[in-house]
C-alpha cells in the first residue's frame, strides 16, 4: 500500500489504518453518518482552484473519485450512473443532434452521449483540473471522448454560460456535484429557467439530483425544475458506492413526454444508433425505474 497523506492534512483519510471516511455527506446525513472505504492505494490527493480531490483504489469498488469529501464515482458502478443519466432522455428524443452537458468533468456522461452519434456536444465544467486529472487517473471514464471533434469543452461557470444559449439543444444533461459549493446555483429555479430557454421544442433535460434519504431536497428540486419544465418524471436506481445506495434522477421537458416511448420503440432506437453492451440500462429498466415505492409518493 502506498504511503498515505498525514491525518493533519486530510481528516477523512486515516493514515494509520488506511481508511477513507465519507463524513461530508449532504443533507441530514452530514455529521451523522460515516461511510468507510479501505484504501489499498492512494492514487492522488490535492486541491484544484475550486475543490478538494481524492482518488484511491479499493478492493470492492475499484478506483474511487472523491470531491470535497463526497464520493462521486467508482469504476465498479459508474456505468449504471452514467447510463441512467444519459440514455433515458437521449432515447426519449427521436433525434438528439445537439447536446449540452453541465458538469461531468470525469468524462463518463460525455462517453455515453457520444454513443448516440450526435452532431455536436457542448460541455461546460468549471474545473479544468478535474477534467485533466480524470483523463489521467480515470481513463476508462472518458475513453478518449474529450478528443472527439464534435465536442466543445468550456471551463466556465455554467450558471452564467448557459444564458448565452436559446433554442439550441435537443437534450441538456446536468451532471454536477451535490448542491453545495460551486454547484449550489445549478439547483436553483433561475438555472432551470435558463435550461428551458436553451432547449429546442421537444427537448428534454436529465438532472442528477440525490439520495432518497434527502426526500425533502428531491421534492424542492423537482418543484424548481417543474416551474420551467412542467413535465417531469423521477428515475430510481441503485448505486452501491453511494451512501444509502438508492439514488434519484429527473427527466423533464416542456412539451415532450419525459417518461419516454414504450420499450419496443426504445429497443428500435438503441438498434438504430448501434448502442450495444450496456451494463445497467435497458428499455425495461427505463420504465421500471419510474416506479416509486410507497415512501416517496410526494415525488
Amino acid at each position: 500500500m502506498s504511503r498515505l497523506v498525514p491525518t493533519h492534512v486530510r481528516k477523512d483519510l486515516d493514515a494509520e489504518v488506511g481508511w477513507f471516511n465519507e463524513g461530508a455527506l449532504p443533507g441530514r446525513r452530514h455529521g451523522n453518518v460515516n461511510h468507510g472505504f479501505r484504501v489499498t492505494n492512494l492514487v492522488h490527493s490535492g486541491r484544484t482552484a475550486y475543490q478538494d480531490v481524492l482518488i484511491f483504489d479499493n478492493l470492492v469498488y475499484g478506483r474511487v473519485l472523491v470531491l470535497d469529501g463526497i464520493v462521486q464515482l467508482s469504476t465498479f458502478d459508474e456505468r449504471r450512473y452514467h447510463e441512467m443519466l444519459v440514455h433515458p432522455p437521449m432515447l426519449a428524443h427521436p433525434t438528439p443532434r445537439r447536446v449540452l452537458i453541465v458538469g461531468g468533468g470525469d468524462g463518463g456522461t460525455l462517453r455515453e452521449v457520444l454513443r448516440h452519434a450526435p452532431r455536436e456536444v457542448v460541455m461546460i465544467d468549471l474545473d479544468e483540473e478535474i477534467v485533466s486529472q480524470s483523463a489521467r487517473y480515470l481513463p476508462t471514464l472518458s475513453a478518449g471522448a474529450f478528443q472527439d471533434p464534435r465536442v466543445t469543452l468550456l471551463h466556465e461557470d455554467a450558471a452564467v454560460a448557459i444564458e448565452r444559449y436559446a433554442d439550441c439543444f435537443d437534450v441538456v444533461l446536468i451532471d454536477c456535484n451535490d448542491a453545495i459549493g460551486p454547484s449550489a446555483p445549478l439547483f436553483k429555479s433561475r438555472f432551470y429557467a435558463a435550461v428551458a430557454r436553451a432547449l429546442r421544442p421537444g427537448g428534454l433535460c436529465g438532472v442528477q439530483v440525490g439520495s432518497f434519504l434527502d426526500l425533502d431536497f428531491l421534492v424542492s428540486t423537482r418543484r424548481s425544475v417543474a416551474a420551467h419544465l412542467t413535465r417531469t418524471v423521477p428515475l430510481r436506481f441503485t448505486m452501491p458506492s453511494y451512501h444509502c445506495g438508492e439514488y434519484c434522477f429527473f427527466v423533464a421537458s416542456r412539451d415532450s413526454d419525459p417518461a419516454g416511448p414504450p420499450p419496443d420503440v426504445l429497443t428500435k432506437r438503441l438498434h438504430a444508433r448501434d448502442i450495444q453492451r450496456l451494463d445497467y440500462y435497458s428499455p425495461a429498466m427505463h420504465h421500471a425505474s419510474q416506479i416509486m415505492h410507497a415512501g416517496v409518493e410526494r415525488l
